[in-house]
């Protein structure tokens, strides 16, 4: 066998492997990027608070919202801020990282969940609660703390309820801030009832908008989230906690549509997409470049 015939020989099968190589590339494509966006739907249907309304206890009855506390132990209470979308079940880990990506239900999700601080008392008691939850877009989690910036949006939505253990706790809001992530004296869970003053008056140095009428004691309710401003910065909203509140009448729980905040499907879509795409681009040019020889050589025949 001649030279030249096997390098024909060896170019068809080559050509036939590119083929089916740049076919099978295609497919491969295809199914990640669906998988992608199915796989972020679920990430925003987690997110939203309308999947957990049907557990919510309200004036009416509590006991959909004890069938949840049945499905996770962690369940310790329900948090709403009257006319926003913050209107989730509670859960405490026995750390701060398992909720971070876990659902309400213990189930595995990106969206996380709303938690307590690990070492906080679970039933708000201490003079400092603080409440983690995702920033993210359509309002959902924590993603609307940041419209707290607003003067007129701060001054419209300052009331709010918190249910744990059979109680209802009125909330009311005194103070949107920002500050570091690794503050320790922001983040103080340990903080004692006669150090009060001086963190809300810290609190008030840091203040982007605050009321007039500040508490001078405990219990405090923090929430946090982070800020898409800096690396390490945090969007705040400090309340005041007061007992003997009532419960709320069941209503209908309004939502704004919305997709996972931050840079996780864009992160997400390259690490699926990113190597297929590049092996696409590969093999698309040895295809374009052996498709256009063997034009060449049937001109010269």
């Amino acid at each position: 066998m001649d030279v030249k015939k096997s390098i024909k020989i060896f170019l068809r099968a080559l050509e036939r492997c590119v083929n089916t190589a740049f076919l099978a590339v295609i497919i491969l494509v295809l199914v990640l990027a669906l998988y992608v966006t199915s796989d972020n739907k679920r990430i925003v249907s987690d997110a939203s608070a309308e999947v957990y309304q049907w557990y919510k206890p309200t004036a009416e009855t509590t006991n959909p919202f004890d069938e949840l506390v049945e499905i996770n132990k962690d369940v310790i209470g329900w948090l709403t801020i009257d006319s926003t979308n913050i209107d989730y079940p509670l859960v405490q880990g026995r750390n701060n990282e398992k909720y971070v990506n876990t659902a309400v239900t213990g189930e595995f999700s990106l969206s996380g969940a709303l938690f307590l601080d690990y070492r906080n008392s679970s039933d708000f008691s201490d003079p400092l609660s603080i409440v983690f939850g995702h920033n993210m877009t359509g309002d959902m989690m924590f993603g609307g703390l940041d419209k707290y910036a607003d003067k007129e949006y701060f001054d419209k939505h300052l009331t709010g309820k918190l249910y744990h253990d059979g109680k209802y706790y009125d909330l009311t809001v005194f103070a949107y801030f920002s500050a570091d992530g690794h503050n320790n004296t922001v983040y103080n869970t340990a903080l004692r009832e006669d150090e009060t003053g001086a963190w809300v008056e810290m609190v008030l140095e840091k203040s982007i908008n605050h009321t007039d009428e500040l508490p001078t004691e405990g219990p405090l309710l923090m929430l946090s989230t982070c800020s898409t401003e800096t690396t390490n910065g945090r969007d705040l909203l400090a309340l005041k906690i007061a007992p003997d509140g009532v419960a709320p009448e069941k209503t209908e729980h309004v939502t704004s549509p919305g997709r996972l905040h931050e840079k996780v499907d864009e992160r997400s879509l390259w690490k699926l997409l990113g190597p297929a795409g590049a092996l696409l681009l590969l093999l698309t040019i040895v295809f374009i470049l052996l498709k256009r020889r063997k034009r060449k050589k049937n001109e010269r025949e």
